[in-house]
């Protein structure tokens, strides 16, 4: 929970710092009731189950409102995200919770979303821990990208 809450932090000051206005909500928010924004991104960090599982997870809920434009902010997070920090894509993890996460359905239907599980806390925990910055910028490009690209 505080690896994810600090990379949040991190993530809200970047892209801040790039002129767009950023709410930190937490899992279980009541502001998600109805939230409206131009993306919603979930930061977690994977589990430490499988002790040799490395890499990363982006997801958007199963049955979009949005289809096009959540596959194009799956897309921009991924590739991003695999840019800044290395990773790989762990594309055949991606669980019925990431693809039915609650927050998919409290918020907007017009509210474009994608949740990420920025690596495992076992294989992957020296970037977690230690190279956070290289994580949030990462998250932080994929959003101005999906924001400032119309399509690809």
């Amino acid at each position: 929970m505080e690896i994810n809450l600090s990379i949040a932090q991190l993530v809200k000051v970047l892209l801040e710092n790039q002129g767009y206005a950023v709410d930190l909500l937490e899992e279980f928010d009541a502001a998600l009731d109805g939230y409206l924004a131009d993306a919603l991104v979930s930061i977690h960090a994977d589990s430490c189950n499988v002790p040799e599982a490395s890499g990363f997870k982006v997801a958007s809920v199963l049955h979009s409102a949005l289809p096009e434009e959540e596959d194009r902010l799956v897309k921009c997070l991924r590739e991003e995200y695999q840019t800044a920090t290395g990773l790989p894509f762990h594309a055949h993890s991606i669980t019925y919770d990431m693809t039915e996460y609650h927050a998919f359905y409290e918020i907007d239907s017009q509210t474009p979303a994608a949740i990420i599980e920025a690596g495992f806390m076992a294989a992957d925990r020296q970037i977690l821990l230690n190279q956070q910055d290289k994580v949030a910028q990462g998250i932080a490009n994929g959003i101005v990208r999906f924001l400032e690209t119309e399509s690809e």
